[in-house]
């Protein structure tokens, strides 16, 4: 068998940074960002991973605001106090600010996407029975045909 020397050989054990390293980019792309309406209880509001408001502008247009960033987030009865940062106008900065329940249409939460999650782990496990089926067998085996 070819591909048991390769099995037998002693492996040397990954060390946890880059493994770590690997794996971040793959797991931070089973999140995602979605807006879901603004909960009516105190409890259900300090649940919530804010990362961004859509506010009612005057007019009726709304306003995305997205943070890179949030330092500091506190609910009251009546309103959303934030310190994050945020891009403006193309530039990062720190904002301060107070915004009324009522003039938020929505929030910005960041949640697990099953599907990108569920894609991620049969590709690995996928190509995990793969390379063990490829290193087991010693590659593809032609297939003779009779003459």
């Amino acid at each position: 068998m070819i591909g048991l020397p390769l099995l037998t050989k002693r492996m040397r054990k990954p060390s946890r940074l880059l493994v770590a390293a690997l794996m971040t980019p793959f797991l931070s792309g089973c999140f995602s960002v979605t807006q879901v309406a603004v909960p009516p209880g105190a409890q259900d509001r300090d649940a919530l991973n804010v990362r961004g408001l859509v506010v009612r502008q005057a007019g009726g247009t709304e306003q995305t605001i997205e943070f890179e960033t949030v330092h500091d987030l506190e609910w009251t009865p009546t309103s959303l106090s934030v310190v994050a940062d945020a891009s403006v106008d193309g530039e990062t900065q720190t904002i301060t600010r107070l915004y009324s329940i009522s003039t938020m249409s929505g929030v910005l939460v960041r949640s697990l996407d099953a599907a990108k999650t569920s894609g991620i782990i049969g590709a690995v496990i996928l190509g995990t029975v793969a390379f063990i089926a490829v290193a087991v067998t010693g590659g593809g085996v032609p297939i003779q045909q009779g003459n």
